[in-house]
């Protein structure tokens, strides 16, 4: 369940999908996808967006279980942050996220606790962790 999630998480982000875009735009069979999106949407992995068309659904990827999979941790998290494009961009440092969101990022994790600590807005959305090998390993749930 967790591989096609990390693709439409790569592919999508926010943006809402439906059934026919699994099979054109990752390739998934008709079934596959369909069988997927009700999986997902059971285990509240996606939520429902917008109507595209009448007869279509559309899903979104659920921005909350962004922080569930980083505070689970292991291949997952890794997978996923991956997927989100943050090892290319912020290796080795800190960085705090909200939904997909990189909200800020340090090398050092105690400067960027005390940044977002101080705005007491929104903590609660918010999940600092590694990417990749830190200095010292930790992920904190605001």
């Amino acid at each position: 369940m967790m591989r096609p999630f990390i693709e439409v998480v790569r592919r999508f982000r926010w943006e809402p999908f439906g059934t026919t875009d699994l099979v054109e735009k990752l390739g998934y069979a008709t079934g596959y996808a369909r069988n997927f999106l009700s999986q997902a949407t059971r285990q509240h992995l996606l939520i429902t967006g917008p109507k595209k068309r009448k007869r279509e659904k559309t899903f979104m990827v659920n921005p909350s279980v962004i922080k569930k999979i980083v505070l689970k941790g292991g291949k997952e998290k890794e997978e996923l942050l991956e997927a989100l494009g943050l090892r290319s961009k912020y290796l080795g440092e800190y960085v705090a996220l909200k939904g997909f969101e990189v909200v800020d990022h340090d090398l050092n994790l105690y400067r960027l606790g005390e940044r977002i600590f101080s705005d007491e807005e929104g903590q609660d959305e918010i999940v600092i962790t590694n990417v990749s090998l830190p200095k010292k390993i930790i992920t904190i749930e605001i």
